[in-house]
């Protein structure tokens, strides 16, 4: 019996030594591989949630995006069609000669045309004129009605019509007549950034 327990006292360090390399061995992978590996993925998840929610933010602009390069084509084609229809500073004569002819077909007479100083802005440039008329209310009416009919580039403001009982049933009226130019023509500084 005494070499049994001598045999089993020998074996007991043994597997308490294998018991102890296996443990240490299990506790080395934990904490030099297994922990860092967790810790690397999950900074990889991290990175992954992340551009998700770019993506995700991105793809919500994707509408507004298109909605505002559709406004701006739609703003472009605009103020080309402007630029095609406005006239240029050496035009405002033909653009004042049409104003008088409106002026004789609906029987109105012209007075006083007092130009203004023209107001140069980045784009345009805005020529007043004070208009000066005379004729019956039927055709200052009819004449207004056509004048405002020109192209977008001519306004119409400050009308006053005024009637005397010597002149009746003629009225004097009195208009400021605004018609806007491509300034860009004119400036090669200003307008590069707007066409």
């Amino acid at each position: 019996m005494n070499a049994r327990s001598n045999e089993h006292s020998r074996r007991a360090p043994r597997s308490w030594l294998i018991t102890a390399l296996l443990a240490s061995l299990a506790i080395a992978y934990v904490a030099f591989v297994f922990v860092p590996e967790q810790q690397r993925i999950s900074a990889l998840q991290g990175e992954l949630h992340e551009r998700r929610q770019h993506i995700l933010q991105a793809h919500s602009l994707t509408i507004p995006v298109e909605r505002a390069t559709e406004q701006l084509a739609k703003t472009h084609a605009i103020s080309e069609a402007w630029r095609g229809e406005s006239p240029d500073s050496d035009e405002i004569s033909h653009a004042l000669a049409k104003i008088s002819s409106l002026a004789d077909a609906a029987g109105v007479a012209i007075e006083r045309l007092d130009p203004q100083k023209p107001l140069e802005l980045e784009a345009l440039a805005q020529h007043e004129f004070v208009v000066h008329l005379r004729g019956r209310f039927p055709e200052m009416f009819e004449f207004v009605r056509h004048a405002e009919q020109l192209p977008g580039s001519v306004w119409i403001s400050n009308l006053r019509l005024t009637s005397e009982p010597q002149t009746a049933p003629a009225v004097r009226g009195e208009l400021t007549l605004t018609i806007f130019t491509d300034y860009a023509d004119s400036s090669d500084s200003a307008g590069a950034a707007f066409r």
